[in-house]
Order: C-alpha cells, then sequence, then structure tokens
C-alpha cells in the first residue's frame, strides 16, 4: 500500500519536475515575462526546441501563416488570463500547462 501510494505521488510531481527542467529556460523567462495584455498587443514568446520546430506562446489567437511555420495574430484581442499556445493552437490556463504542450512538439 506505501509502495502505491508513493508511485502514484512520483506519477504526479516527477513529469511536471522534468518538463521545468527540460525547459528550463523557457520555464524561467515565461514567469519573468510581464505580460500586458492590452487591447491591440499580442505579446508572446518563441524559440526553437531541440528538433528545430519553432515553438510559441502568446496572449492572442494566432494562426500558420504558411508551411514555413510563421504565425501572425488573428486578431489583437488578448485572453485575460489564458496562454495560445502554438503549435497545436490551443489556450491554456498556466505555464506548466505550456511545458506539458510543448513536450509533446519537442
Amino acid at each position: 500500500m506505501v509502495a502505491t501510494f508513493v508511485a502514484a505521488i512520483a506519477y504526479c510531481i516527477v513529469p511536471t519536475f522534468y518538463r521545468r527542467i527540460k525547459f528550463g529556460d523557457q520555464y524561467k523567462a515565461l514567469n519573468e515575462i510581464e505580460w500586458r495584455r492590452t487591447q491591440g498587443t499580442a505579446d508572446g514568446y518563441e524559440f526553437r526546441a531541440s528538433n528545430g520546430k519553432m515553438l510559441s506562446v502568446w496572449t492572442t489567437e494566432h494562426e500558420y501563416v504558411d508551411k514555413s511555420g510563421l504565425v501572425e495574430p488573428k486578431s489583437y484581442t488578448p485572453d485575460s488570463s489564458r496562454f495560445f499556445v502554438v503549435p497545436p493552437g490551443v489556450w491554456v490556463d498556466t505555464v506548466d500547462e505550456i511545458l506539458k504542450t510543448w513536450d509533446q512538439y519537442d
């Protein structure tokens, strides 16, 4: 029973810490960015992953412009608390959810 408890705790905690280590620079930067979230702005952060793919997160919804991987805002109306992660083009609520989403593409 104790082993099951320890395994359950590890199953919940280890992936989060692994992603925080894997994306260490990005995790630090995302937590330190002052997200303005003002009308007419599209604050964001993007970087090239180890596999060469561009990963980004924004305060407004974005879409791919072409097959080169460039993205542009669909609107300049920022969400008050969520983040738009590209790829895959989904809204998430926390920095840890951003890293979890990016982990699927790196």
